[in-house]
């Protein structure tokens, strides 16, 4: 019987010889979003010198398993194996990518269906960084709107200001709390652990300040050496332009060496998914449920 065991941050380097492929872009290839969301899924992991895969909640109250990092074939005989003892189905859940086009080469009695509220949108660095053209006038119009209005500053993240930066995202969820969301309690505790840890987390993060005061935050890590997962952005909406200035300053401040800018999914949440959309994605990165159909 196969021992699964909910991710650690002492889990952290033990991860990166499976997740740091360069042919992939999905945020389910990066350490802080799996640990990000793990109790909202219920995100268990197993892992040998072979194979990483996941076991999460699913909507039917049963199972579902990522597709297997590292040997997908030895991955997914040990997951059919599981599947079989307990009585359950083997479905998959995984984004577009050499991985499922491996996959679906040889397991053809599933069933591939989208789930685009979970898409992740994915950005050219460069775009976000020049703003150039029609499509991002607005853009534009926000971040000078702004510069003219107040006197700001911009500060990447380290130990001098890091609880500053926990005191505005603090604050930020608790303005929130009337509409309380257990995805947003997940992702500020988990954030807070991640700052305060100790085990060499490779991240980056800054802030905004409008005269010494702190209006906008941000952090992400790397998915691989071309592709950078903003995992946390927030801002005060009292100072309009806030979320569009910390957006470019931190693609143009920090992540000048990753070519592309993975900013999640929208979860469904429709003005969400009119701002994501509003920065012009260079992908829509496809995820899927893969079910089960049987031999």
């Amino acid at each position: 019987m196969l021992k699964f065991k909910s991710p650690a941050l002492s889990d952290y380097s033990k991860f990166a010889q499976f997740f740091f492929d360069e042919g992939e872009f999905s945020c389910e290839m990066n350490f802080i979003s799996i640990y990000i969301w793990k109790a909202i899924y219920e995100n268990k992991f197993y892992m040998d010198d072979k194979t990483l895969f996941f076991k999460s909640a699913s909507e039917d109250g049963g199972y579902v398993f990522s597709l297997p990092y590292g040997d997908i074939d030895y991955g997914m005989s040990l997951i059919f194996d599981y599947c079989k003892e307990n009585g359950i189905k083997p479905n998959i859940w995984t984004s577009q990518g050499k991985r499922l086009d491996t996959f679906l080469k040889k397991y053809t009695n599933y069933e591939v269906v989208p789930e685009r509220d979970n898409f992740d949108y994915i950005y050219k660095r460069e775009d976000l960084v020049s703003l150039a053209g029609k499509k991002y006038h607005s853009k534009r119009n926000h971040i000078s709107a702004f510069s003219k209005k107040y006197n700001w500053t911009y500060e990447p993240l380290d130990e001098s200001n890091k609880e500053e930066f926990l005191s505005f995202s603090e604050k930020w969820y608790f303005d929130k709390a009337d509409a309380f969301d257990e995805g947003l309690a997940a992702e500020q505790k988990a954030l807070k652990e991640i700052l305060n840890s100790n085990v060499g987390i490779d991240y980056k993060g800054a802030l905004i300040r409008v005269d010494g005061r702190v209006v906008a935050v941000t952090m992400g890590s790397p998915i691989n050496s071309k592709v950078f997962d903003i995992h946390f952005e927030k801002a005060d909406t009292e100072y309009s332009g806030a979320y569009a200035l910390i957006n470019r300053e931190f693609a143009l401040r920090e992540l000048g060496d990753y070519e592309y800018i993975n900013r999640e999914d929208d979860l469904g949440l429709e003005g969400l998914r009119k701002a994501k959309l509003s920065y012009k994605p260079a992908i829509l990165l496809e995820k899927y449920s893969i079910l089960y159909k049987g031999e």
